[in-house]
């Protein structure tokens, strides 16, 4: 069985439920988590479509909806790990290394998104709006967050 894309220039994927082996060593709620996560569709095809993930396509859909990210605009992603919405930011505002649009910060360290530079710090960090500023070379036109509370 193939899924068809949903819009255009998403990658076409194969659906494909996969099982996870009850003698894997994990209670039985972490097993039916990871068996529902593993066989989400946002998160296969994030997977095909490049993104780190399936976050993205909340920030593509509300952009998509409301027009807030426009060429040129100065982005932060407030707790940018994994990075999907810096993905996302950087590629519709034409971020790029030589002159980035979007900045991250989180505490957590991940890996360098093309055009939007990370800062490895907390924002309630005191001196966290002034390094923001400067990294992005004044204030920002949108702050972008999709953080939630640490729960374990």
């Amino acid at each position: 069985m193939t899924k068809k894309p949903e819009k255009p220039g998403s990658a076409s994927i194969r659906v494909l439920k996969t099982r996870i082996k009850k003698k894997s060593g994990l209670k039985e709620s972490s097993r039916r988590w990871l068996q529902r996560h593993i066989n989400d569709p946002y998160v296969q095809r994030s997977k095909a479509d490049g993104y780190r993930s399936r976050a993205a396509y909340k920030l593509i859909e509300i952009d998509d909806k409301h027009h807030l990210l426009k060429p040129g605009m100065k982005v932060i992603d407030l707790g940018a790990a994994p990075g999907g919405w810096c993905q996302v930011a950087a590629a519709r505002t034409k971020s790029t290394a030589d002159k980035p649009h979007v900045i991250g910060i989180d505490y957590l360290e991940m890996d360098a998104v093309p055009g939007a530079p990370v800062l490895l710090m907390d924002f309630l960090d005191p001196q966290a709006p002034q390094k923001l500023a400067e990294a992005l070379g004044g204030d920002p036109d949108i702050v972008l967050s999709d953080m939630a509370a640490p729960t374990t």
